[in-house]
């Protein structure tokens, strides 16, 4: 059995790719958390708060040889461009591992004429081949072709589990089967919430401030999330372009703070939502403006928050109760690290 180190392509302000509603960096950091999940020990997920191209992470990575690097990936073309592939190092020659993947990949996601690819002109594989590391790039179909982005949303868990089994890693009992996907939305809807509003130009932009009083760079719907892996957070700030919001912030061993509506760092009555403590659950509630409403229907936010360290707790829809919804993210007595809102 092998050690799997997975880095998930993009972030840290790239989006990557993007169609279908979604972006690239969020959906493969999603693929790469519910393979952290059902692999348990036997996966590293390298952090997904930075980006391992940008920042050249590979050649000061430190790990045993022995581990093997996954880097995932969406590509993106035309809209009826479809199929997943391996990339590797150009003039190797595929190992056990890049054949198993490429075997798995194509039959998940079909459409490409070669299904084991080599290169020499994408950064991390020459990196990864300087350092000695055994290391393979894994387009997981075509994020630009909606057939693809369902197989990846609603086969998730099967992608993650062969994956797994690709480098001999067994899934750790009682894991949950069920993989974390973006919520469908209904457009056709008008009486209620049809969706995040990405289709009527919605924008939520949204920061964080960490425990050490840093405020964290801005981010907007999907692009990736605010906050920093294993940092609590003591500050939430939201805005959007359309419309208008209120939200509200609940801290770790006392209550739920005021409903603020403002984005101002420096306004500490309405500003952000935050007393300087850890912050265990949020609420947001979007209000549409009526031009929305008549073109696409009533909108609400969507949002969800990780406990620190872990993975993410279910979406959030407004400050619904009903279908099983809390009314907000998170879980009292847990700080989180992760905020996301579309």
């Amino acid at each position: 059995m092998a050690h799997l180190f997975i880095i998930a392509g993009h972030g840290a302000g790239d989006s990557g790719a993007v169609g279908n509603g979604y972006t690239e960096a969020e959906r493969v950091r999603s693929l790469a958390s519910r393979i952290a999940t059902l692999g348990g020990d036997g996966v590293t997920v390298g952090d997904t708060s930075r980006n391992w191209y940008r920042d050249n992470g590979i050649s000061r990575l430190n790990i045993p040889k022995d581990w093997q690097i996954l880097e995932l990936h969406m590509d993106s073309a035309s809209a009826s461009a479809r199929g997943g592939h391996v990339i590797i190092k150009s003039g190797f020659a595929p190992d056990v591992y890049d054949n198993a993947l490429a075997s798995l990949i194509g039959g998940m996601f079909p459409g490409r004429s070669k299904l084991i690819v080599g290169r020499s002109d994408l950064a991390n594989v020459n990196r990864a081949a300087k350092k000695g590391y055994g290391y393979r790039l894994m387009e997981c179909g075509f994020i630009s072709n909606a057939g693809d982005v369902q197989t990846f949303n609603s086969r998730m868990d099967e992608l993650a589990r062969g994956i797994l089994g690709t480098f001999g890693i067994g899934c750790v009992p009682g894991t949950l089967p069920k993989a974390e996907v973006k919520p469908v939305v209904d457009q056709t809807a008008t009486s209620q919430a049809s969706g995040s509003g990405t289709d009527a130009g919605i924008k939520f932009t949204y920061a964080v401030k960490t425990e050490d009083e840093k405020v964290l760079p801005e981010v907007t719907n999907l692009a990736d999330y605010a906050g920093i892996r294993g940092k609590k957070i003591i500050g939430i700030a939201v805005k959007c372009n359309k419309g208008s919001l209120w939200y509200q912030a609940h801290v770790l061993g006392g209550g739920w703070l005021p409903k603020v509506n403002g984005y101002d760092w420096n306004d500490h009555d309405n500003g952000y939502a935050g007393n300087g403590k850890p912050i265990d659950a949020v609420r947001v509630y979007y209000n549409t403006p009526d031009d929305i409403v008549s073109k696409h229907g009533y909108q609400k936010a969507q949002y969800r928050v990780s406990p620190v360290s872990q993975n993410y707790y279910d979406w959030q829809f407004d400050d619904e109760t009903d279908n099983g919804q809390d009314g907000y993210a998170g879980c009292f007595g847990k700080a989180i690290d992760r905020f996301q809102l579309f």
